[in-house]
C-alpha cells in the first residue's frame, strides 16, 4: 500500500469549521454538542476545533452554541464522574476513549487536574487501561499506525485509533508530534519509497549481546530502525510468516520483526535475515533458529 495523506484540514478557514459545527447542531436539534457527538457527524474532528479556537468550549461559543460542560470543577466531583462511568462500564479499568464516550467532563479537564489520566484514575480507586502507553517510542507508535493504516485500507482518523484496532490513543500521538496531522506527517516521510537511511553498519555492541558462544562481533545493531521495520512488514504483506495471522484479517494481532538466524547466534540485522511473526510466534520462537536443520 502507499501512503497518501488526504488534504489538509490546518488551512481550512475558521468560517468554514463554524459553519459545519451549527450545521451538525441544527441537524441533531441540539442547543450545544459533545465532542463525540461531532466526531460522530462533523466533516472534521473535534479536534481540530480545540486547535484552532483554543478549546472545544471556545468553539461552541464562537458558533452561537451553549457550552455543555463547565471549566474548573472541583475534583471530587471529577472523581465521582470517573467512577460513575466506571460503574456503568462494569469495569475498574476506564480508557481515556471510553471516558471520552460516556464522560460528562474530558480526558484533558481531568489529566490535567490530577497531574495525569493515571494517577486521576489512581485517586479514584481505578486501574489504567492497556491503551495507556506512558513511555512509548517513535517506532512502536509508527508501527501501530502502519498497522491500522493497512488494515483500514486508507488513511485513519483519529477515532479509527481505539482498542482492539490501535494499541495507542490519537492523543498520544498528538502529545508526541504536536498535533495529529504532524503525526501522519511524519510517518509518510518515513515510509517514502527509497533505501533504508537508518541502518547502521558500524559495530554497536550493547552490553550482554555478545557471550562466549558469540561466532564474531556483530557488524549491525540488533534493533532495526523503524524504516527497516516497515520494509521488513511490507515485503511480508503484514502477515505472519509461520502461522499467516494479519491484522487486516484478526483483529488484535501484533506483529513483530525477527531475526531468522539469532541475534544471539551472529545473526545480523538486514533485510534479508529479518521476518514479520506475530507476537506469540515470536515469543515462542524465542533465540531458535527458524529451521530445525538450522543452527
Amino acid at each position: 500500500m502507499r501512503y497518501e495523506l488526504e488534504p489538509d484540514n490546518r488551512n481550512c478557514p475558521d468560517d468554514v469549521l463554524l459553519d459545519d459545527l451549527r450545521a451538525i447542531a441544527v441537524r441533531l436539534g441540539k442547543a450545544t454538542l459533545t465532542k463525540d457527538e461531532y466526531n460522530k457527524n462533523g466533516r472534521f474532528s473535534a479536534a481540530t476545533m480545540q486547535n484552532r479556537f483554543g478549546s472545544w468550549n471556545n468553539a461552541l461559543l464562537q458558533s452561537n452554541l451553549s457550552v455543555g460542560k463547565r471549566n474548573s470543577i472541583p475534583r471530587q466531583e471529577l472523581l465521582s464522574d470517573l467512577r460513575q462511568v466506571a460503574e456503568r462500564l462494569g469495569t475498574k479499568i476506564v480508557s481515556v476513549e471510553a471516558y471520552g464516550t460516556m464522560g460528562t467532563f474530558s480526558a484533558p479537564t481531568i489529566s490535567k487536574a490530577f497531574g495525569s489520566w493515571s494517577k486521576a484514575l489512581a485517586a479514584a480507586g481505578l486501574k489504567v487501561s492497556s491503551m495507556w502507553h506512558p513511555k512509548a517510542n517513535d517506532d512502536e507508535l509508527l508501527s501501530n499506525l502502519a498497522t491500522v493504516w493497512e488494515t483500514l485500507g486508507g488513511q485513519p482518523k483519529q477515532n479509527d485509533l481505539r482498542q482492539p484496532l490501535s494499541r495507542f490513543s490519537a492523543d498520544t500521538y498528538k502529545r508526541r508530534f504536536g498535533s495529529w496531522r504532524k503525526a501522519l506527517e511524519f510517518f509518510v516521510e518515513n515510509t517514502a519509497d527509497g533505501p533504508p537511511s537508518t541502518i547502521s553498519t558500524e559495530p554497536s555492541i550493547a552490553i550482554g549481546d555478545i557471550t562466549p558462544s558469540s561466532p564474531e562481533k556483530h557488524r549491525t545493531q540488533r534493533d532495526p530502525s523503524w524504516r527497516l521495520r516497515f520494509l521488513v512488514n511490507r515485503r511480508d504483506r503484514f502477515t505472519c510468516r509461520a502461522c499467516g495471522r494479519s491484522p487486516a484479517n484478526e483483529v488484535g494481532v501484533v506483529l513483530h520483526v525477527d531475526h531468522i538466524d539469532p541475534w544471539s547466534k551472529g545473526g545480523e540485522t538486514t533485510l534479508e535475515n529479518l521476518q514479520t511473526l506475530c507476537e506469540k510466534c515470536n515469543l515462542g520462537k524465542s533465540d531458535l533458529p527458524m529451521y530445525e536443520n538450522e543452527g
